[in-house]
């Protein structure tokens, strides 16, 4: 059951890891740039790559923060539970 509808939900995990993502990536290409790396091409290629995919990480939680602050009041919007339906009537089990 995958839905691209926003939660307004951070997941911390994904938060860290793209943290560290940035923080791999910082260290494979300061290695190069300092010149003490093994094999120069995997670090430039690694460094971006989890570059890239740490800052999407990091973009995609944001996202979802601000959703959520934005909506704050209003969970019906963000929540993953279907709002619940008022229709003015009393449900009785058994009836």
């Amino acid at each position: 059951m995958s839905s691209n509808k926003k939660t307004g939900k951070v997941n911390y995990v994904w938060v860290l890891a793209g943290g560290y993502l940035l923080y791999l990536a910082a260290q494979l290409l300061f290695n190069v740039i300092r010149g003490t790396s093994d094999s120069p091409a995997v670090g430039i290629g690694g460094g971006v790559a989890f570059a890239a995919i740490g800052g999407w990480l990091l973009w995609r939680e944001w996202s979802a923060y601000q959703y959520g602050a934005k909506h704050k009041d209003d969970p019906s919007t963000w929540s993953d539970e279907e709002p619940e339906e008022d229709s003015g009537e009393e449900r009785h089990e058994g009836q």
